[in-house]
């Protein structure tokens, strides 16, 4: 469609025509609306006699317009005379040049395929070079430590040998990741067969390190793990052959129950193998020494999960929670424990590691602090009910004290109880303070009880109404007071983490 400045301008008419020239070109133009805006302006008679002028006007406009341009016209005919005659003079010679173009471009298609493959059998030809100059030196290295390792069978092993074997195999095993698929049959079971003397030899070289307690040979016979990327190797070999065995003798339902100091005890005896048999391997792998030997985990990977495992398959016990004094202990040594644990660790990045360990997590979930807070619910609240429950009488009455209503006393102690050492967790501080607040609750909802009796019995209690009021108004007040402190004492109890938000309580 014609955008509007593309159409010519159309002519003026005659000024007394009943309409605009220029509504005929705008693109909402629509003769039902024409008719209906210029109803007013005259007869439709009028209308279609401006409407003929207008007409008229047009065609003369159209005239000129083609009288201005018909010169152009005569002369393109003139022009186009012997033009197809032209175009057939030239066709044969395009015809030629499209041929020879065609040509060269087979042509060089053909030498871009030659080329690309004669670069790819280069290619092929760079890549088998370089696989049998490795397939040398896997052979030569073969040579070399099937030497070496043969000259430490039946003699003691020599350490700056076993570094240069553990070398020499790695940069094998990097040669033969060029040449893998040449290697024959034989040659790649020769080279397991070396593979396992190696770490065969590593391990007793280990192993001999620990025993004596050797620092240098135990760095030695570290980095050479490290060299044969076998860290894990290393782990799994102090675990099995001295975690396991130590632990063997610690953790267990006997040494338990044998134990003088209990569960302190045994943890006792499980840190002093961490600091004391542990010490090296430590100071060597995590220490903050420039000389520290990368790659290696044993406090995680070797003691931590072996330590575990043994606690709670071996000693079970520790982690049940019917007896709520014994869980108690035995939770609160255990926080000590892993307190402990963690001052070994040298950095927050090797303590958040800790404490994000599955086995960590695993033996935090054993200790079911729901159940010993429930208990514990059980004993607390069943003590404060027990004191609101009972009849008027004069046993309600304290015969010493500061307050002298037992609900009150009673109410006070469990309070207490909630915040003591023997029986508050930090782990459980929500609870205790809902539970702190619902003996509050508690006591008010006995001292309306209390309020709404109108008939008084002093067969039953001893002493008058009004008596009563005034000793429940003044213990109330007492109680009041008393308030503040218990709050201090459980603010005192918070937790590190939440230390900021105390004065929110």
């Amino acid at each position: 469609m014609f955008r509007n400045s593309d159409l010519f301008t159309l002519p003026a008419g005659p000024a007394e025509l009943c309409f605009d020239k220029n509504e005929f070109t705008k693109k909402s133009f629509s003769v039902d609306d024409f008719l209906h805006e210029h109803r007013n302006a005259g007869s439709l008679e009028e209308i279609r006699d401006d409407l003929g002028i207008y007409l008229k006007v047009l065609r003369s406009a159209m005239i000129e317009l083609i009288n201005e341009d018909y010169a152009d016209f005569v002369n393109l005919s003139a022009n186009l005379i012997g033009l197809d005659k032209s175009i057939e003079g030239i066709q044969v010679p395009l015809r030629h040049l499209r041929h020879e173009i065609e040509s060269i471009r087979t042509l060089l298609e053909d030498n871009m395929t030659e080329l690309e493959e004669c670069l790819r059998q280069k290619q092929q030809m760079r890549g088998m070079k370089k696989s049998l100059k490795s397939l040398g030196r896997v052979n030569e290295s073969l040579d070399k430590l099937t030497e070496m390792l043969e000259s430490t069978e039946g003699s003691h092993i020599q350490p700056a040998i076993l570094e240069r074997a553990a070398q020499e195999y790695v940069q094998m095993q990097f040669n033969i990741n060029c040449c893998e698929k040449y290697l024959k049959e034989e040659v790649k079971e020769k080279i397991s067969q070396l593979k396992e003397k190696i770490f065969a030899n590593s391990r007793e070289f280990f192993l001999a390190a620990l025993h004596s307690g050797n620092r240098q040979g135990l760095e030695q016979s570290l980095r050479i793990y490290y060299t044969l990327e076998g860290c894990s190797v290393a782990e799994d070999i102090f675990r099995s052959e001295f975690v396991a065995n130590a632990m063997d003798k610690v953790i267990s339902e006997s040494s338990l129950q044998n134990s003088v100091q209990g569960l302190t005890g045994i943890y006792n005896k499980i840190h002093e193998f961490l600091t004391v048999q542990m010490k090296d391997l430590l100071r060597l792998t995590q220490g903050r020494d420039v000389a520290q030997i990368k790659g290696y985990d044993f406090f995680l990977n070797s003691f931590w999960v072996e330590v575990e495992k043994r606690l709670e398959t071996h000693m079970a016990s520790i982690f049940a929670p019917g007896n709520p004094d014994a869980f108690y202990a035995k939770y609160k040594a255990t926080v000590v424990f892993l307190e402990q644990l963690e001052a070994v660790l040298v950095s927050p990045e090797a303590i958040e590691k800790f404490r994000t360990h599955t086995q960590y997590r695993s033996f935090q979930a054993r200790w079911n602090l729901p159940v010993y807070f429930q208990i514990r619910f059980q004993e607390i609240a069943g003590t404060v009910e027990g004191a609101c429950s009972r009849q008027m009488s004069s046993g309600l009455l304290s015969k010493s004290g500061d307050i002298q209503l037992v609900p009150f006393v009673t109410g006070l102690s469990c309070i207490s109880q909630c915040w003591s050492d023997a029986v508050f967790l930090p782990q459980l501080f929500h609870r205790f303070w809902k539970l702190s607040l619902q003996i509050v609750a508690r006591l008010f909802t006995w001292t309306e009880e209390v309020l709404a009796i109108k008939k008084w019995n002093t067969a039953e209690i001893s002493v008058r109404r009004i008596d009563f009021l005034i000793i429940l108004l003044t213990d109330s007040t007492k109680f009041m007071g008393k308030l503040p402190g218990l709050l201090q004492m459980a603010t005192g109890k918070l937790p590190t983490d939440f230390k900021e938000h105390t004065g929110d309580l």
